[in-house]
């Protein structure tokens, strides 16, 4: 039963990984052309970053279920899961003025807001196998 609950966390995990990753992407692929797309873009990005969020918080909800302690995160793991944390907080939030900003004032800002978004993307990615090599 462990194994299966375990397995459907990093389901819904892998899922929000995708769209973190190809929101930006996409945005960036429109280059500006559909603002409705791009909003949309905006809202999957969001709801992708509370998915991560909330899938992170399951790992340690599980491991503290199942085992009755959370795992012993320690040198390389521990950074890696403060780079993942640190980019899901700022990738919300930047997702969220994305949103928040009707059209940000030029195609330049708005660029440079999903190449950020696609960094913090790319972060967590990159984060996670360390994560997973000593967890």
């Amino acid at each position: 039963m462990t194994e299966l609950v375990y397995a459907l966390v990093q389901a819904v995990h892998n899922l929000g990984a995708v769209a973190v990753v190809a929101s930006p992407a996409a945005a960036l692929g429109l280059r500006g052309r559909s603002g409705a797309l791009e909003r949309r873009l905006a809202w999957t990005l969001l709801f992708a970053w509370g998915l991560q969020a909330a899938s992170g918080a399951a790992f340690a909800a599980t491991s503290y279920g199942f085992k009755g302690e959370l795992p012993e995160v320690t040198g390389v793991a521990l950074y890696s899961l403060v780079v993942k944390i640190v980019a899901t907080v700022f990738g919300f939030l930047l997702a969220a003025v994305l949103l928040g900003v009707r059209r940000l004032s030029s195609p330049r800002s708005r660029t440079l807001a999903w190449i950020t978004c696609q960094g913090l993307a790319l972060a967590a990615l990159l984060a996670a196998a360390p994560l997973r090599w000593y967890l």
